[in-house]
């Protein structure tokens, strides 16, 4: 009877003590929670997708440049209008189809002549003189030559110093001497000739050695 009795005292307080144990049981779990290098990774839900309008690509905008695209770099450049693309393409015909400007070929420079004459006085008299054309192989191997002479005189004779004598021609009052045998490389012949005067002066109209003046 007297268990009983004491069994009735305590029923009031057990609410209480369930709910203080139930507090210190939070309270420590809690605590274990909040305690340094106890704490479970906290994950963060993922973030919603970015809001992005039909045909656009979603993403960091990219960066814009404050230096004009160049022509070399840029894919495309300005439009051509319709007129002018129509101009350059008939420049480009017209161009296409002129015919070629052909120039005349440059005159070929004359070469020095091989051999060469020098007509001079050797002796004067009264009513004839004699002269002399100096005939110059100027090459490095034997040479023809021909030497012309007009003069309106007489001619009484000619001869070849020291060399075979060449062949003589007159037409009016031309005279050409051809040479028998060439003239040795680098050598020289004095081509000598007497005339009647002809009341003007003791010099031919004309001379020329292979078809080059005498000097």
């Amino acid at each position: 009877m007297h268990e009983k009795s004491g069994n009735t005292r305590l029923l009031p307080w057990v609410p209480t003590i369930v709910g203080v144990l139930a507090l210190i049981g939070f309270t420590a779990v809690t605590i274990g929670r909040l305690a340094p290098g106890h704490s479970a990774p906290r994950t963060l839900p993922p973030p919603e997708p970015a809001f992005t309008l039909p045909g656009t690509i979603s993403g960091p905008p990219a960066p814009v440049s404050l230096v004009p695209a160049s022509s070399a770099t840029s894919p495309a450049g300005p439009a051509v209008p319709a007129e002018a693309a129509e101009v350059t393409r008939a420049t480009t015909r017209a161009t296409a189809s002129a015919p070629a400007v052909i120039r005349p070929p440059a005159r070929p420079t004359a070469a020095p002549a091989s051999v060469t004459g020098e007509y001079r006085i050797l002796d004067s008299f009264d009513d004839s003189f004699i002269g002399q054309v100096l005939v110059i192989n100027r090459t490095s191997r034997p040479q023809d030559w021909v030497v012309t002479l007009t003069y309106p005189g007489n001619l009484r004779t000619s001869w070849l110093e020291s060399l075979p004598q060449p062949t003589l021609v007159r037409r009016g009052q031309t005279y050409t001497w051809t040479s028998s045998v060439p003239l040795a490389a680098g050598a020289n012949g004095q081509l000598r000739f007497h005339f009647d005067r002809a009341g003007g002066p003791d010099t031919p109209s004309s001379c020329a050695v292979n078809g080059s003046n005498c000097a």
